[in-house]
């Protein structure tokens, strides 16, 4: 259960990356097309910001509840020892 939530938070802190950069870009096309006056492109555009907003929200919440399991799980792990020094 460990391995699998570090490899979703792993992904998910990527994805979140992916989805971060999209809406920046969107921002700035958004600005870009409303002084075009086009109002099919400005819908396009404002509906492309306003999925990656949801998106971006929705990865971070899902990375944030695979820490807090995380943190969980491994709260009760038995501290891991270093035999290597110990001669063994």
């Amino acid at each position: 259960m460990i391995s699998f939530l570090l490899f979703s938070a792993s992904l998910l802190n990527f994805a979140f990356y992916i989805y971060a950069i999209g809406f920046v870009i969107a921002l700035i096309l958004e600005q870009f097309v409303r002084r075009t006056d086009n109002e099919r492109n400005l819908y396009i555009v404002e509906s492309n910001r306003k999925y990656l907003w949801r998106q971006t929200w929705i990865i971070n919440i899902n990375w944030f509840a695979c820490n807090v399991g995380l943190y969980f799980f491994a709260r009760n792990m038995q501290p891991v020892t270093d035999n290597f020094w110990q001669g063994i």
